[in-house]
């Protein structure tokens, strides 16, 4: 290939990916070939487990015969690679600095998953500019090929790049635990997200419960508010009761449904995985079509009380 060629390759790849940030900018969301399935996990509050629910859905997962990677997009904390037992070579930092490209920083873990992990400090990734947060999910675009699901780890409660990492997926997996604070903050972070991006397919997930009475019985009550106060339907994804066995895994830097396959929060990770595996992909807007069935049962019920 002649050099006056190579440039002109250089340059109109400089223009896909200057026309890909900017239709993100317009959209919001990633575009993906058909059949993946991007859910960002997030949080209104740290705390509440949600790097261990993304790292034992992943695994269960994988162990349905799925191809999956996990994005640890969690600001300079790291916990997926930590939590499996990884020291990564290479982490966006790299990518960024123009020293490896985003397929090099993804690695292969024992547990059959991928993972792709920030390791920045919270400084370098709440300084990420939009040019470079479009041109990281550009990268994430091109590494779907590979996989059936992508499950973002995002940080806890709401930046900019917490943000724009929740609104490129598809799905949203909320995490919360039966504290007040979480409650509280979970409804701050539905609220923020819905007020600047419009209606978003909320699932939610109770952790750390006592049971599976108090994990329905904390959705039920949070769907009521968000219903009525923000005309915002969330899907109840199950509960993970609490359970001493994960404290311990996550001591020995192994996924809990790894090391204990038959614990109880085991069970409900396995409950969790064939449950996200059973349902159909979000429509093309971005809404679960079963999802968008629920609001309108919710606003005729608004209508007629």
């Amino acid at each position: 290939m002649s050099f006056s060629g190579t440039m002109q390759d250089q340059a109109d790849t400089l223009r896909q990916l200057a026309f890909s940030a900017k239709r993100r900018n317009m959209e919001g969301q990633l575009e993906l070939r058909e059949g993946v399935r991007v859910i960002s996990v997030a949080s209104g509050k740290g705390g509440v487990g949600k790097s261990s629910v993304v790292i034992n859905l992943a695994v269960t997962l994988s162990r349905l015969g799925q191809r999956v990677l996990v994005v640890d997009a969690d600001l300079g904390v790291g916990d997926i690679c930590l939590l499996l037992g990884e020291s990564p070579r290479y982490t966006l930092d790299h990518v960024l600095t123009g020293e490896r490209g985003l397929e090099e920083i993804v690695i292969g873990t024992e547990s059959g998953i991928h993972v792709l992990s920030m390791g920045m400090t919270p400084q370098q990734y709440g300084s990420l500019t939009p040019h470079k947060r479009n041109l990281l999910l550009e990268g994430i675009e091109r590494l779907s090929d590979e996989f059936d699901y992508i499950l973002i780890d995002t940080g806890a409660g709401i930046s900019g790049n917490v943000s724009s990492f929740a609104v490129a997926a598809k799905e949203i997996l909320l995490v919360v635990t039966p504290e007040p604070t979480s409650i509280m903050d979970a409804y701050a972070l539905v609220k923020t997200l819905s007020a600047r991006h419009g209606a978003l397919p909320f699932k939610l997930l109770v952790n750390m419960c006592r049971d599976t009475e108090e994990g329905k019985g904390l959705y039920q009550k949070l769907s009521a508010i968000t219903g009525r106060f923000l005309e915002v339907s969330l899907q109840y994804m199950g509960c993970i009761v609490k359970d001493d066995m994960l404290v311990d895994s996550v001591r020995r830097r192994q996924p809990l449904c790894r090391l204990y396959p038959d614990a109880k929060a085991t069970l409900g990770f396995r409950a969790l995985a064939q449950k996200v595996a059973s349902e159909g992909a979000p429509t093309d807007d971005g809404i679960n079509v079963e999802a968008a069935g629920r609001r309108k049962e919710w606003r005729n019920h608004e209508l007629s009380s």
